[in-house]
């Protein structure tokens, strides 16, 4: 009698073991997917941008240190979006706004056929500022993208630098952000120019 209770107890405690176990292992992959999730797009808000070099249709290329100094506004979009199409009209209306604030806004296509179909499209949509293309490699290691999370990269996504070229905003295109680009965009670029503005001269004493 004593053995078969042993038996018993020994199987119970087993069963209580293995339980315990597949539940941590359930927390562990449960708390790693929403890691992956929470990096997908894992710009470091408060460094400086990584370098981006961004091709030109006309030729040529520009790197986003040459404006440094200016507060940037970046979108990350396809040429084929609606949406995209339609922040670009915008974004040439808050151009025009802006010029000669210290605001310099990009432009940065990266479908497969952007080349192709950038004339047309700035054409059509854009306005006084620089429109050009990029690799979606190039754009996804900019944004440290990472496919592994499964998550879409939706667009258009927009980055905000400061006139020192350090990252200040970080904007998926499912944010909250995107919703209402007309106000936030406006909204982003006072603060950062307001960030960034010169102390006002103290008064000479009398």
């Amino acid at each position: 009698m004593y053995s078969h209770q042993t038996k018993r107890l020994s199987a119970h405690g087993d069963n209580l073991w293995y339980k315990i176990m597949s539940g941590m292992r359930t927390i562990l992959l449960t708390t790693l997917c929403t890691l992956l999730a929470l990096t997908a797009f894992a710009l470091d808000v408060g460094k400086p941008t990584p370098s981006l070099t961004i091709q030109m249709n006309g030729g040529g290329s520009l790197q986003l240190t040459q404006y440094r100094g200016k507060v940037v506004a970046l979108a990350f979009m396809l040429t084929t979006c609606p949406h995209c199409q339609n922040l670009t009209k915008l974004l040439s209306t808050i151009s025009k706004e802006y010029e000669g604030k210290g605001v310099q806004i990009v432009g940065c296509a990266f479908n497969d056929d952007a080349p192709q179909l950038l004339p047309q499209f700035i054409q059509q949509n854009g306005g006084p500022f620089p429109v050009g293309y990029c690799t979606r490699q190039s754009v996804m290691s900019y944004v440290s993208y990472s496919e592994a999370s499964g998550k879409p990269f939706y667009v258009p996504h927009m980055v905000f630098l400061d006139r020192r070229g350090v990252i200040r905003g970080d904007f998926a295109g499912e944010s909250d952000f995107m919703s209402h680009p007309e106000v936030n965009i406006r909204t982003e670029l006072d603060q950062l120019l307001k960030a960034g503005a010169p102390a006002p001269a103290a008064a000479p004493k009398k």
